[in-house]
């Protein structure tokens, strides 16, 4: 593979300093490079591991953000090194899974906000499946970048969060609300170069760092605990796979559960369970990831994208669109309109 390693992972673990450079030069091999200075790099890729755009901003070396827009054809693996960061991924899709071995290991499905510390040591290694998107900005910072950016006064999020473990290990998830949601979209859809790219992503970055350090005292995302067996799980594979072919007219939770044989509140617990969101986020979800594909590679009426993803009246797609991504379908369809 050209870009991503093979799922049996690489041998050394990646390091995010220095912009990651390690990923910038071993991840994606031969991707296209464009960016004034070492400070922001973005990189494009059509490769037969997955095609999209990564950027990677650097603004101080205790402060850098990751902003990835993928699709990748193929299972891949990259380690993550154990170096102190501790990482906000703010993500509206995701196809993964994060392992840090005796630590646990969490998948990484749809929209939310992951917060976690690596320690020193602690490595995190990233599961990519095939098939399947990334569109997220990740903020990696130090726990000293942050204890001077909140006082001795303010640091409600630091004691909260390490309480987990004695080396300060933790990984949280929360749902992000509809401000971060906009700042990671303005994120996505950067038009500026140069100087005021790298200042325009700060000042969205400092935003969403403000948002994230005040999801403390929130609750954390749960779900009911149930017991899935083996064949639970591939059940519930193959109702995602039935939703994926047909999530612009889904059948209903009834008939899915007659016809793979599970019973109906096992289906939607453990849907949840595995996918870490209900099989109607899920449906929500797809409809407006085909459009935002729609609306940016295809040329076809707004209105019409709305009635091949499923929505009924084209009034109903722009509200949900707009709160997805915090800007309406015919904004987008300009601005890319513009870029071709």
């Amino acid at each position: 593979m050209e870009s991503v390693q093979d799922s049996r992972g690489p041998a050394d673990a990646i390091s995010l300093s220095a912009n990651g450079l390690g990923l910038r030069s071993g991840l994606l091999r031969g991707s296209r490079e464009e960016g004034d200075t070492d400070a922001a790099v973005q990189l494009s890729f059509d490769q037969p591991t997955g095609r999209g755009e990564i950027g990677f901003y650097e603004f101080d070396p205790d402060f850098n953000i990751i902003v990835s827009d993928c699709f990748w054809r193929q299972d891949g693996f990259v380690k993550y090194a154990g170096e102190g960061w501790i990482r906000f991924n703010f993500c509206l899709d995701a196809n993964a899974a994060f392992d840090f071995e005796d630590r646990g290991r969490f998948e990484l499905r749809g929209q939310e906000l992951r917060v976690f510390h690596q320690p020193e040591g602690t490595d995190c290694g990233h599961h990519i499946h095939g098939n399947g998107r990334s569109v997220c900005v990740t903020i990696s910072v130090r726990r000293a970048y942050l204890g001077k950016l909140l006082g001795t006064r303010d640091n409600r999020f630091l004691e909260s969060a390490e309480e987990t473990d004695s080396d300060g290990f933790f990984f949280h998830r929360y749902e992000m609300d509809p401000a971060s949601l906009r700042a990671v979209a303005d994120m996505l859809t950067m038009k500026h170069r140069g100087t005021l790219r790298l200042l325009y992503a700060k000042a969205k970055s400092e935003e969403l760092l403000v948002n994230a350090l005040s999801f403390a005292s929130r609750p954390e995302i749960a779900s009911p605990r149930i017991r899935l067996g083996h064949r639970d799980r591939a059940r519930i594979l193959q109702v995602r796979e039935t939703l994926d072919e047909s999530f612009a007219k889904p059948p209903p939770v009834s008939e899915l559960a007659r016809r793979f044989g599970i019973n109906r509140n096992k289906l939607s617990y453990g849907f949840r369970e595995v996918h870490d969101r209900s099989m109607s986020e899920y449906i929500a979800d797809r409809r407006l990831e085909t459009a935002w594909r729609l609306l940016d590679e295809t040329d076809r009426p707004v209105a019409h994208i709305a009635e091949d993803v499923g929505f009924s009246h084209l009034q109903s797609f722009s509200s949900a669109f707009k709160r997805r991504y915090g800007f309406s379908p015919s904004m987008l369809r300009r601005t890319a309109s513009g870029e071709k």
